[in-house]
C-alpha cells in the first residue's frame, strides 16, 4: 500500500512538473519563444526572451508610439490611441486573421512601473479595458494579459523576459489559434529589433524611469 502511494506521489510530482516547462519552439536570430499549456484553456501561454542593442528609454519608447504600432504587430492592420498618459495608455488594435477566420480586434491597457534597485521596467498588458466601437465584421478580444519585464543591462544593452496569455474569442481552431500564437512572438521581437534602430526612439526620456 505505501509502494503504491509513493509511485502515485511521484506520478503527480511530475505531472505537476511537466505542466510548468515551457516547450522552446524558436532559438534564432538572439530570439528564444515558447510555450506552455494553460490548465483550462484551448490556448497555450507564449514566452519570449532576448536582448536589444540599445537603451531601457529606447525600448519603452516604441510601445508608447501607438500610431506606430501598426509596424511592430504581425498581421496588424490599425493602431489607434484611446488614451495616455506617462504610465498608462489604453490603445486600440485590428489584427488580420488567417482566412476564412475572421479578424480580431481589441482594447489593450499598458501600466508602466520601475524598479530602481534591479533597474527593471515592468509594462503590465491587459485586453479589454477602455472602450472603443465594436467594428462590423471583427470578432472582439476580451480576455487576456501579459508582461514586458526590459532589465537595463548597461546603457546600450537591454533584456527583455514577455509573456502572454489570451483567448482567441468567437470560433477558431484551437489547431490554428496556438499555430499563430507560437510564430508571432518571434515575428514582433524581429520587427522590435528593427525598431530599436530607428532616429525617432533615440535619446528619449520619462520621468517614471528616474
Amino acid at each position: 500500500m505505501r509502494l503504491t502511494f509513493c509511485i502515485l506521489s511521484l506520478f503527480i510530482s511530475a505531472f505537476v512538473f511537466a505542466q510548468d516547462v515551457w516547450d522552446l519552439k524558436k532559438d534564432k536570430q538572439g530570439i528564444k519563444a515558447y510555450t506552455k499549456p494553460v490548465a483550462g484553456s484551448a490556448m497555450k501561454a507564449i514566452k519570449a526572451t532576448t536582448e536589444f542593442n540599445c537603451s531601457l528609454e529606447t525600448c519603452v519608447a516604441v510601445l508608447r508610439d501607438i500610431p506606430h504600432l501598426i509596424d511592430l504587430f504581425p498581421d496588424c492592420e490599425k493602431a489607434e490611441k484611446v488614451e495616455q498618459s506617462e504610465t498608462d495608455q489604453i490603445h486600440y488594435l485590428h489584427l488580420k486573421a488567417p482566412w476564412p477566420v475572421a479578424d480580431r480586434d481589441a482594447t489593450f491597457q499598458l501600466v508602466y512601473s520601475y524598479d530602481q534597485a534591479n533597474q527593471t521596467a515592468l509594462i503590465t498588458a491587459n485586453t479589454g479595458v477602455g472602450e472603443y466601437p465594436v467594428q462590423k465584421g471583427l470578432v472582439r478580444l476580451t480576455t487576456g494579459g501579459g508582461t514586458w519585464k526590459f532589465t537595463r543591462i548597461d546603457k546600450n544593452h537591454t533584456s527583455l523576459d514577455y509573456y502572454y496569455h489570451g483567448e482567441p474569442g468567437g470560433s477558431i481552431p484551437a489547431w490554428l489559434a496556438n499555430s499563430v500564437a507560437e510564430e508571432n512572438p518571434f515575428k514582433m521581437l524581429l520587427n522590435f529589433h528593427e525598431l530599436v534602430k530607428l532616429e525617432r526612439y533615440q535619446g528619449k526620456t520619462f520621468s517614471f524611469l528616474k
